[in-house]
């Protein structure tokens, strides 16, 4: 059945409106992206890619990164089970499984051509976003930051020279989802325009709180954008942004699944705790609807804010210059308790009455925990773009890059709200300091030649780019609090130290590419690309030795052959792409047994990815449209040494499902005479994770997702439209993270979110 749907393929980056109504008969409309810095037709371009435009946007309720999980195969997304707002990007199985400050993600963000660094508050809502590109596969010869899994590009809508608008658009729905977007553009000279947008949305989650504290899952988000454009003269254009957002969340905790069993290793620790915990918790393989905290549940406080500065010269006809200037700042406050998991009638103050009688004095009463982060980054691009006659084209680009973070964290603070005992003694830990100041320098370019011969169907292209970091961290230990002697403790050994570590990298990368136009409307290429990530120091290691070590470059050769074509007189599109993904020292994320916040960051030797991606889009008649896509992945991490037990062991790609599609339908009613009354459903398959684990995987889900919609009514000097929409209809319950390392399970699951459904009424106005 899978195959089949292979071969029906499908590609979310085609999705296009009908053509001019002066066609004989209707075609798909050109799909253009930048890709490469450049405006050009996605068929043209030797990249895989999805973009989704501001209709695919607004068709499918896509205002940040999160609202595109499930909906592009072979790009998977995770919340971070501290920090739910926190975003793991994964193209073809290749992203960071862990967020902390000393790792540089997989995948590249770019909003605006500026490159985000941390994966700290990815989702925030972008105010007034008019496109998304994703792109698969290295890209190291065309941006500013490398990156071995893909880049996500974020372009918001530039204000215009000409017209007065006005958008607003109101959103209500289940758990009292309230959400409202503002934005009015403002010309004013004949060369210049200001535009502001607001968002704002709150909601509930789908899991009640009945402890004290917050609710789990309830969001509070808002967002400010303010952009100002200036075409000094006609070769000379500025285009200015700010943007801020503020993300209040109240993070949800796993529920425990399958209890731990008593005896040996940790559970020596947890013979007051896990024993116990099984007459108070109610585990359950489905998702429970009320769970309740120990201690208050604060919310997680994320607040980001950001300048960019693009500035673009036209210096003649065939050569252009172009300025990314950005500077951003990160405050994150973030809250969990992973020691809840139970229904109402458990919210583990049985400690008061049974551990503390157990060991012989009162119930410990632990401060409130979060976790601060702070971190800044300053960038600088030059680009420049140009021709050389009608046979060379050329992009050629400087990079620098600073970032400084501060993190004070409490040492085994995921265990603050359980007061451990041994022999009637209870102790706590106190907090650490963690800090980075890190530098990256870059150049890179890529040429390509169009030689006189075959027509001028072949392209040739080569890129180099040669990457420099350099990397410092500290982790300090603050305030140390020991209420009584802890080395008895099974499962938990002193790991208070003071360290340090500076260390450069460098690396030298090429891409090569040949394309050759099968004809007109169809050409197809192949490609090699290598890529790389620097090295650095993991903050999470209880051992000082292995901190001060660090860990080495990641490095990635990528081999890729595409086809790409419009059919049937460009009523079909096709862009296909089969690859093969081969790492030399993978940087691999390993967690320490009996631990949750520890782990051990190791290079490993091999690991390999290969895969198809197939999309088609079909212009079945003027009104009905069809889409789909679909994703094949096989990844393999060969046996390595565990750096725990010296043993060879087989690991896995965290977040690599095999086989991803999805299929959508559009239809335009042309009955209606007063608007436009259209149809959208889509239907989104994500395959098993982490399937060789029993603790760990996630298993399949679907996801249906319809709109109902009725636009382009007149009324009040504009334009009216409301829209009834539904997303996940059949309720899927499915694991957005998994936990094989709590101490009162030996597999706890966060639930993704359930049903939600509503209406948007949106009024626009342009003079």
């Amino acid at each position: 059945m899978r195959w089949q749907i292979c071969a029906l393929a499908a590609a979310l980056a085609s999705a296009a409106p009908l053509a001019p109504a002066q066609t004989s008969s209707p075609q798909l409309e050109e799909v253009l992206v930048t890709a490469q810095h450049r405006e050009e037709s996605l068929r043209e371009t030797p990249i895989s890619l999805v973009t989704f435009n501001q209709e695919q946007l607004e068709k499918q309720r896509i205002s940040n990164i999160t609202n595109l999980n499930g909906l592009v195969p072979n790009f998977n997304i995770d919340s971070f089970p501290e920090n739910n707002s926190t975003l793991r990007l994964f193209i073809r199985g290749v992203g960071l499984t862990d967020t902390q400050i000393t790792q540089d993600a997989a995948v590249g963000v770019y909003l605006n051509n500026a490159y985000i660094a941390r994966s700290t508050g990815l989702a925030f809502d972008v105010a007034d976003l008019e496109r998304i590109e994703i792109l698969r596969g290295p890209q190291g010869t065309l941006y500013g930051r490398n990156t071995t899994g893909g880049a996500l590009k974020l372009v918001t809508k530039k204000p215009d020279l000409e017209y007065l608008e006005f958008d607003q658009t109101v959103s209500a729905g289940n758990q009292d989802l309230f959400s409202s977007k503002t934005s009015a553009n403002i010309p004013f000279g004949e060369r210049y325009a200001a535009k502001a947008a607001y968002f704002f949305e709150e909601v509930d989650g789908y899991i009640d709180n009945t402890g004290p504290g917050g609710s789990f899952g309830d969001k509070e988000s808002k967002g400010f954008r303010f952009d100002l454009r200036a075409d000094f003269t006609d070769s000379l254009i500025m285009d200015y942004a700010y943007d801020v957002s503020k993300i209040k969340y109240y993070n949800y905790t796993p529920q425990a699944v399958f209890p731990r069993p008593s005896g040996g290793g940790l559970d020596d620790l947890l013979a007051i705790i896990g024993n116990i915990a099984e007459n108070y918790i109610d585990y359950s393989t489905n998702r429970i609807g009320t769970l309740s905290t120990v201690s208050p549940l604060l919310p997680t406080d994320t607040e980001i804010e950001g300048h960019t500065l693009n500035i673009e010269w036209l210096v003649n006809d065939s050569v252009t210059l172009r300025s990314i200037t950005a500077y951003r700042e990160l405050d994150d406050k973030r809250y969990i308790d992973f020691s809840s998991g139970s229904s109402e009638g458990f919210r583990i103050n049985f400690f008061e009455a049974t551990i503390g009688a157990e060991a012989g004095t009162d119930r410990l009463d632990l401060p409130t925990v979060r976790p601060h982060l702070t971190q800044d980054q300053f960038s600088q691009e030059f680009q420049l773009l140009g021709n050389i006659g009608d046979r060379w084209d050329y992009m050629a680009g400087v990079y620098y890059f600073e970032e400084s973070a501060d993190e004070d964290s409490p040492l085994h603070h995921i265990f603050s709200a359980f007061p451990f005992a041994d022999n009637g003694t209870i102790y706590n830990y106190g907090s650490e300091f963690n800090s980075i100041d890190n530098k990256a320098y870059a150049f890179f370019t890529q040429w390509t030649w169009t030689p006189d011969l075959l027509e001028d169907r072949l392209h040739l292209t080569l890129g180099w780019r040669y990457s420099k970091d350099n990397r410092k961290a500290t982790r300090a230990v603050l305030d140390r609090v020991v209420l009584d002697n802890v080395t008895n403790v099974a499962g938990f050994t002193e790991s208070d130290f003071d360290a340090s570590g500076d260390k450069d990298f460098d690396d030298s990368s090429i891409a090569a590419i040949v394309e050759y136009d099968l004809s007109d409307t169809k050409n197809a290429y192949i490609k090699y690309a290598e890529a790389y990530k620097s090295g650095g120091f993991n903050i999470r290691d209880p051992d000082e030795a292995s901190f001060e070590n660090g860990f080495e470059e990641e490095k990635l050769q990528s081999y890729e052959a595409g086809l790409k074509g419009e059919f049937m007189d460009r009523r079909l599109r096709l862009n296909s792409a089969v690859f093969y993904q081969e790492f030399k020292d993978y940087q691999y994320n390993f967690q320490i047994p009996g631990t949750i916040q520890n782990t051990r960051v190791f290079n490993v030797d091999g690991g390999e990815m290969s895969g198809i991606e197939l999309d088609v889009s079909v212009l079945a008649t003027q009104n009905l449209f069809f889409q789909a896509s679909y994703a094949y992945l096989d990844s393999e991490l060969d046996d390595v040494i565990s750096p725990i037990t010296g043993e060879l062991e087989q690991f896995d790609f965290t977040n690599a499902p095999e086989h991803t599609y999805s299929l959508m339908a559009d239809y335009v009613f042309s009955a209606v005479t007063f608007g436009v009354l259209s149809v959208n459903a889509s239907y989104n398959y994500v395959d098993t994770r982490q399937k060789n684990n029993a603790d760990t995987f996630r298993g399949e889900y679907d996801l249906i997702n319809a709109r109902l919609s009725l636009s382009e009514v007149e009324g009040l000097g504009g334009l009216w439209s409301a829209a009834l929409w539904g997303k996940n209809l059949q309720d899927s319950d499915y694991e957005a993270f998994t936990f094989d390392n709590l101490p009162q399970a030996t597999r706890a699951i966060t639930w993704a979110d359930g049903i939600s459904f509503g209406i948007d009424i949106s009024y626009s106005f342009s003079q």
